[in-house]
């Protein structure tokens, strides 16, 4: 998130318009409201979408230009994205090619498109190997740390050779409890994430991960709005690349 800001607040400055950060509960609308009602902003941009997202058929309504981080489901919506789908599912082939049979997936609330789009690309992967999921291994919906720490300790109980975390937060603290549990990675289970960071890269051992660039994401959305403020054509869904990280998390 502090990637994406960055670049909105860089290009945002460049065309003299000033950003004001609101957070915004799920299923909540009235900051948002509010700052309508006071006239205090041209242009939104939604830094995350959500299934059946109340902020969008508001900010419809109100013809307010904005633009959404992620996949909404409707497709007139201006919206920037990775290529959720396709990394997850290269990422999930990948660790099935080297031999994982026994995966357990581990995300957040799925009310999040994105998460919907990772486990659809770990679906695709299976598919495509002509492989049956565990559905046993299969860890949603963890929205605390202590549904985080079970689901874990879960998966090693039910067998897993791999946990695959939805995001880097999630992957840090599988290979925290992993490591209380006196289990060695990539030597007694393999570690991998969806998405990447810093602290993945620079862990021990280095965490095998899925890369998106924040920067370009950022600044992406914020010319789209910027366009569709200045009443320019601008393309509707745009969507970008990624780049699995293979590293010493996910070794053989």
């Amino acid at each position: 998130m502090r990637k994406i800001m960055r670049s909105v607040y860089y290009v945002a400055g460049e065309y003299d318009y000033d950003v004001l950060l609101t957070l915004v509960d799920e299923n909540e609308t009235r900051p948002v409201e509010r700052l309508l009602g006071n006239r205090k902003i041209d242009g939104l941009i939604l830094t995350r979408t959500l299934e059946r997202d109340p902020l969008i058929p508001l900010l419809k309504a109100r013809k307010l230009p904005f633009v959404a981080i992620g996949q909404p489901e409707d497709d007139e919506i201006l919206s920037v994205d990775h290529d959720q789908v396709g990394g997850c599912r290269e990422m999930t082939s990948l660790l099935l090619m080297k031999g994982m049979k026994h995966i357990a997936l581990l995300g957040g609330s799925m009310l999040y498109t994105v998460n919907q789009s990772r486990l659809e690309g770990f679906r695709q992967a299976y598919d495509k190997m002509g492989q049956v999921i565990d559905e046993g291994l299969l860890f949603l919906e963890l929205e605390t740390d202590d549904l985080r720490m079970w689901a874990v300790q879960q998966a090693v109980e039910r067998g897993a050779d791999c946990i695959l975390c939805m995001d880097e937060r999630l992957a840090q603290l599988s290979l925290n409890v992993l490591k209380q549990l006196n289990l060695r990675v990539p030597q007694d289970i393999r570690l991998a994430s969806l998405y990447d960071s810093e602290n993945l890269a620079n862990a021990v051992p280095p965490i095998t991960a899925v890369q998106f660039n924040a920067d370009i994401l950022g600044l992406k959305a914020t010319q789209q709005l910027l366009c569709a403020l200045q009443g320019e054509k601008v393309e509707t869904r745009i969507e970008l690349g990624y780049q699995v990280s293979l590293r010493e998390s996910t070794q053989i």
